[in-house]
């Protein structure tokens, strides 16, 4: 039988139980312990994972938050079956996957033993103001705009102690500020300058407390979907948080949605790029695709 390999965030709440019940239910499913590697500052999962994959894994279960994955399933591709133990922040990908968040047990069982179900994978490259770029993978979100300025200024210490609720505050402090100019061009469309608050380029759209980005996007429809969001005044957001909790959409110049397989945008002036939560700075573009299947999951049929 192929051993099971597990990536490890030591720094992610809850890791020291996760790796338990990955032993666990690697001993319940009759198979060997499996081969572990913790993360580091330096090698965040990628060098990990690509490691297990040439001693024969045919499963790399991830622990970790988001970036965690996001590093891991970049590597692994569709070469072997990724399990996820959700252990991080907002854990958005396991959101979408619609794994356990609260049961590690229930995580750990799946990961280890559950089918490959076949989801979208994302690649962004984003270009740097020194001329530099940098080439990421991502599962759920990239965003610009004040989404990315608000990671950007995100604290570490409170992500810890309040989890998904640290992105909230910040985020309702910037609702007055103006939108600033984004060029966008959707596949072979021309390109489109949009004022706007913030440009999302999602893959999965669903949020905590059942809210979503873009409503009906999944991790499994060969899309991405790119959401515009331009509120002109403070009652605009209401229509934004509307849409985002399941009223039926119209389009509205505060959330327009376009769709296609690679977007790029094109920043009025240098910024953050977030990718995954994680926030790339000083940017002056990003080109984002999306890769339909490229990734194996075990996670729930939908």
């Amino acid at each position: 039988m192929d051993p099971v390999a597990l990536v490890l965030n030591p720094a992610s709440r809850g890791a020291q139980r996760a790796r338990r019940e990955v032993v666990i239910a690697c001993a319940e499913a009759g198979m060997p312990p499996p081969e572990i590697r913790s993360t580091t500052v330096a090698e965040p999962g990628a060098a990990q994972a690509r490691e297990l994959l040439a001693l024969g894994c045919t499963r790399v279960v991830v622990a970790g938050g988001d970036g965690t994955l996001r590093e891991v399933a970049g590597a692994v591709g569709d070469r072997a079956v990724l399990g996820v133990v959700p252990c991080g922040t907002a854990n958005l990908a396991a959101r979408n996957l619609g794994l356990p968040l609260r049961s590690t047990t229930a995580a750990a069982r799946l990961a280890v033993a559950g089918p490959g179900r076949r989801v979208d994978l994302g690649r962004v490259e984003a270009s740097h103001e020194d001329g530099s770029s940098t080439s990421l993978p991502f599962l759920v979100v990239v965003g610009v705009g004040q989404d990315a300025e608000v990671l950007a200024t995100m604290i570490p210490e409170a992500k810890r102690r309040l989890g998904w609720l640290a992105y909230v505050t910040p985020g309702l402090s910037r609702l007055r500020r103006p939108g600033r100019p984004v060029g966008l061009r959707v596949d072979d469309a021309a390109e489109q300058e949009e004022p706007a608050w913030s440009v999302l380029a999602v893959n999965g759209g669903r949020l905590p407390l059942g809210a979503r980005l873009v409503p009906g996007a999944r991790m499994d429809d060969g899309l991405l979907h790119v959401a515009v969001v331009g509120p002109r005044r403070l009652a605009d957001w209401g229509r934004v948080a509307a849409t985002g909790l399941g009223a039926p959409h119209r389009e509205h110049p505060a959330l327009r949605y376009r769709q296609g397989r690679v977007a790029v945008l094109r920043l009025g002036a240098p910024g953050p790029v977030q990718v995954d939560g994680d926030v790339l700075p000083g940017c002056v573009s990003a080109r984002v695709e999306i890769r339909p299947g490229g990734l194996r999951v075990a996670a729930p049929t939908t």
